[in-house]
């Protein structure tokens, strides 16, 4: 089983690029099934899920190649409208394919989707939105179907601004017959890259990234070029890291505007940071001062994603600290194994709770998920002695080489099995 290696001890100091947005990329891979052309995406992350859905694209009929970090898309023919469980079990994010497929085949059947098991995520948000735009689902077991003689544009008001079902809607929405409003969207800066990306196919959205979006229905779309933003959540981990650890980064092409909820906690916490048009520098040196409290929530509050990763900060604080979950409820399984490495953290129900001040040790440990082995990468930086982080897998959905990158900054890190 291939595991990393980390010897704890030394601070991050040097320059590290942030690699295109996985939360940005994957809703964008979906858009192209709408384009019976081509697209050309730019800047597109190198990860497992990318990997994923390019397979996913490609059994559907879509042409899929690489050349470096540009990804081209040719869906001038989708035959097919069965999505392969073998890469939708995998991978979450393969449900948004739902609207996209309905609004250019009118029919889409998969299975339900997989992912990292981080607590209940339900997608019957979608499965209502898409309904009132006019499609039908069965569901048989695990498989779902559906079809559409014609998506027709209504008001869509979400119960709770879901990510995945405004990205859905939207999908749905572009080729559908009318206009489509909807309200208490997401707000996410990726919500706001897709209607951007659809815009420039030639579609009529306004609103992207705010908590109303309009989409006026057109009768097709044409081939576009795309450049997939900074990975936000990429940069906020090594920002993190930098906090927990101690050095002095400078983080190339950070998104500093998208990271208030970040930096400003950070900063709080003892980590100078600086913004600019090219990225962002992060020093820290000496103890980390306590945050006290500090909780998730929808954008701009912080990020869920940055949760696993923050917690290893705070238990290192002098003073104590107290972090509380608001988006999914099974986000601290992390603790476990942060615990095994010394950070005494309590959780009740969805607050993880920490006396601050402890001194991390290096011990085997495995990742359950994509963020929560982020951080136990972190959890080796700042630890004594080593620390093997065993299931790679699940880190290597959603960054490209986090060894490659911590390595570039100095940190004693790398890759066996």
């Amino acid at each position: 089983m291939e595991f990393i290696q980390i010897q704890g001890g030394s601070p991050l100091k040097g320059e590290v690029s942030i690699q295109g947005s996985k939360n940005a990329a994957l809703p964008v891979m979906a858009a192209s099934v709408l384009v019976p052309g081509i697209t050309v995406l730019k800047n597109c992350p190198e990860i497992s899920d990318v990997s994923c859905m390019c397979e996913i694209l490609k059994s559907v009929g879509a042409k899929v190649t690489r050349e470096k970090k540009t990804l081209i898309i040719d869906a001038s023919e989708i035959a097919h409208y069965r999505l392969p469980k073998e890469y939708v079990t995998r991978m979450r994010s393969s449900v948004i394919l739902a609207g996209a497929m309905l609004g250019r085949c009118g029919r889409i059947a998969f299975h339900q989707p997989g992912g990292c098991v981080i607590g209940d995520r339900p997608i019957d948000l979608h499965i209502r939105a898409l309904k009132q735009l006019g499609a039908v689902f069965e569901e048989e077991g695990e498989s779902l179907s559906a079809y559409a003689d014609r998506l027709r544009g209504r008001r869509i008001v979400l119960p709770i601004p879901s990510v995945g079902a405004t990205e859905n809607i939207v999908l749905a929405a572009v080729l559908a017959e009318g206009t489509t409003e909807i309200y208490r969207c997401a707000g996410e800066p990726e919500v706001r890259a897709l209607c951007d990306f659809l815009n420039a196919a030639g579609a009529k959205v306004t609103g992207g990234g705010s908590h109303h979006i309009t989409v006026e229905g057109v009768a097709r779309l044409h081939d576009v070029t795309y450049r997939i933003e900074p990975d936000r959540i990429v940069a906020g981990t090594y920002l993190i890291g930098t906090l927990a650890a101690g050095g002095d980064v400078f983080l190339h092409n950070a998104p500093a505007g998208q990271l208030t909820a970040v930096t400003g906690p950070a900063a709080f916490m003892g980590a100078r940071i600086q913004g600019g048009p090219e990225g962002m520098r992060v020093k820290m040196a000496g103890k980390i001062r306590s945050l006290g409290f500090l909780e998730t929530g929808v954008y701009p509050a912080f990020p869920t994603d940055l949760q696993s990763p923050m917690l290893v900060a705070m238990c290192q604080a002098e003073g104590k600290g107290c972090l509380r979950e608001r988006i999914f409820n099974g986000r601290m399984d992390v603790v476990s194994e942060l615990n095994r490495m010394g950070a005494k953290i309590e959780v009740r129900e969805n607050t993880a709770l920490m006396e601050g001040g402890r001194r991390l040790c290096g011990c085997s440990v495995t990742a359950r998920e994509l963020r929560g082995g982020a951080a136990l990468v972190l959890a080796g930086l700042c630890a004594e002695g080593f620390t093997q982080v065993y299931n790679r897998c699940f880190i290597d959905r959603g960054y490209e080489d986090i060894v490659r990158d911590l390595s570039s900054l100095g940190a004693n890190i790398g890759s066996e099995g």
